[in-house]
């Protein structure tokens, strides 16, 4: 058992207590009595066979966990009081059975210490911490009273969480929550309560700063190829993390019609702002670059761009063409459509109608 142990005011402790031996087996090893270490005489703490024998200090707070088979002898009081402070405590196995090969049980003692303040509870975060991914969340809290442990409550939602208790070679027990984090914020704080038997309570917290992504930039469009003279929607699109980040959207045809849109993607963790160009391509843009560029408020640059490909448009070398608006066939018969076209420049030699 530990040589000194504290305990929390108003809670319980548990003092670990197990025995062994080679030789001089104890005749009834389920047998503890415990006491309190005086120069002289031997005033009980605990002793389930003569209980009014008690000292008053420790009557009706006190109780013993044997177990013959796995020897132990530890010592429950419940609640911790200020009488229990600088207490000198040891256990006796089997006191009736004292002989001559017989331990010297008051060789081992213990020492109690009483503190009225709760430790605050121990916050660890594992994993990278980045706007979009998941994190574990670990709440520790140390203590000696594992038959009533503490409870722990996290200020953010649990996600396969999972509560533990596990004892220390020190005296002392561990519990500890743990949990999953999907990080949403750039800043955020995670807040630990944890409340002990008998009421005193504690807290702590740890503010996490995530780092803010930024996706590729991308160019795209409709279709692979543009006509020339008319009109076509090109859009530049940039995801990221933090709304701090919102890009200026600018193309290196800044002559044309362009708007911007800022919006929040579902899920709660990405941005994204999307650039509208209404992009009217000449003959002269094929085989261009249509360049989109994206400023960041903290100086970063990206840019994407794509390789323009212009098909001619025939009404542009002086072509003109008429036909009917509107034209009625009978069911069953045939339909001919009249067309007629015209041209300022000398008639092609290779021309083919299709």
């Amino acid at each position: 058992m530990p040589r000194n142990i504290k305990g929390l005011l108003g809670s319980c402790l548990v003092i670990p207590c197990s025995y062994n031996y080679d030789q001089y087996p104890p005749k009834r090893p389920d047998r503890v009595v415990w006491y309190q270490y005086v120069s002289r005489g031997y005033p009980i703490v605990y002793d389930n066979w003569n209980r009014n024998d008690v000292l008053d200090i420790f009557k009706g707070r006190t109780d013993v966990y044997t177990s013959s088979h796995h020897r132990t002898c530890s010592l429950l009081i419940d609640p911790v009081t200020l009488a229990d402070h600088s207490q000198k405590l040891y256990p006796w196995v089997d006191p009736e059975n004292v002989g001559r090969g017989t331990y010297r049980f008051f060789d081992t003692t213990v020492t109690l210490e009483v503190v009225g303040t709760a430790d605050p509870p121990v916050i660890e975060i594992f994993g990278n911490t980045v706007i979009g991914q998941s994190v574990t969340v670990q709440c520790s809290v140390y203590h000696t009273c594992p038959t009533y442990p503490p409870s722990l409550r996290l200020n953010i939602p649990l996600r396969n969480e999972r509560l533990t208790h596990s004892p220390l070679s020190d005296g002392r027990s561990k519990t500890m929550l743990t949990t999953t984090l999907f990080i949403e914020k750039e800043y955020q704080t995670v807040e630990c309560y944890v409340r002990h038997h008998g009421g005193r309570s504690a807290s702590a917290s740890k503010t996490l700063t995530s780092q803010c992504p930024i996706s590729k930039l991308t160019v795209s469009s409709a279709s692979d190829e543009f006509l020339e003279g008319d009109q076509s929607t090109v859009t530049c699109t940039v995801s990221y993390t933090c709304y701090r980040n919102i890009p200026t959207l600018t193309w290196n045809y800044g002559n044309m019609p362009a708007s911007s849109d800022t919006s929040k993607l579902s899920g709660g963790a990405q941005w994204r702002t999307v650039s509208t160009l209404t992009f009217t391509a000449s003959a002269n843009d094929n085989g261009r670059s249509l360049i989109c560029y994206a400023r960041f408020p903290g100086g970063q640059t990206k840019e994407a761009s794509v390789t323009l490909r212009v098909k001619r448009n025939i009404l542009n070398l002086g072509w003109s063409f008429t036909a009917p608006a509107t034209i009625t066939g009978l069911k069953g018969s045939c339909l001919i459509i009249p067309c007629k076209f015209s041209y300022k420049n000398s008639q092609p030699n290779d021309l083919q109608m299709m």
